[in-house]
């Protein structure tokens, strides 16, 4: 249905809209087409809040399909996929996997990591274990044997985590943790497999000094979601038999 078209430079993030206007002469898209992609990211990111963030198994058909759609070159615009409407939801629901950190001690600092209005802490902790998981099933998915390009590369996902691990140290809070333990529960064949050794520096990192030299209560604890995440290595020795 292309009688009815919008200028598809002002959705794309990922490519500068000067660079596409340089491009190509027309960059009128089907308006249809994007309100249908535009619905589908969605409810991708609504299946992960509500089904993932129960079991974190859900999120990789929801991995998948996201891949598969965005990487169709029949949506695409001059071969430039259209997940940016996917990433500009995620930036909204998760904002740590984007550098985004604040005082969960206040109702500003809780929204800026994500907290919505009027739930409670495991209504929020559920949500954040959703997009972890789903997360990383969009951005470590395999396409060597692929004849289209990856709409997620995978060093979308090494950003992220960088970003997280690099919070300093007394900015660190429960969110970060949650959404790490959760981008990395699943991910370590992947992750490996794509990053060799470098995977596993971080991958200590993200269960030791990360979580270890975060803030601690008035009793010198640890956060609870901090010491969580510090159980991965053994989770992933007796599961996988992989030793960091």
């Amino acid at each position: 249905m292309s009688e009815i078209t919008v200028d598809i430079a002002q959705f794309i993030v990922s490519v500068p809209e000067a660079k596409i206007k340089e491009s190509v002469q027309n960059t009128q898209y089907p308006a249809a087409l994007l309100f249908l992609l535009n619905h589908f990211a969605k409810q991708l990111v609504s299946q992960l809040a509500q089904e993932a963030s129960v079991d974190t198994s859900m999120a990789e058909p929801v991995g998948i399909a996201t891949a598969t759609i965005f990487a169709a070159p029949e949506f695409r615009f001059n071969g430039i996929s259209l997940i940016d409407l996917v990433w500009a939801k995620y930036h909204k629901v998760c904002p740590v996997l984007f550098g985004i950190s604040g005082p969960e001690s206040t109702s500003a600092g809780k929204q800026r990591v994500g907290w919505l209005n009027g739930i409670d802490a495991k209504e929020h902790v559920d949500r954040m274990r959703g997009f972890g998981a789903g997360f990383a099933s969009i951005t470590l998915r395999d396409f060597s044997k692929s004849v289209n390009s990856n709409p997620a590369p995978n060093h979308l996902f090494w950003t992220s985590l960088a970003r997280i691990l690099n919070t300093p140290p007394n900015e660190r809070v429960s969110t970060q943790y949650v959404v790490t333990y959760n981008m990395l529960e699943h991910s370590v064949p992947r992750f490996v497999g794509f990053y060799g050794s470098a995977a596993i520096t971080a991958l200590k990192k993200a269960t030791g000094d990360f979580p270890a030299n975060g803030v601690r209560n008035a009793e010198g604890k640890l956060n609870s979601r901090a010491t969580i995440l510090m159980t991965l290595p053994s989770t992933w020795e007796k599961s996988l038999g992989f030793t960091l």
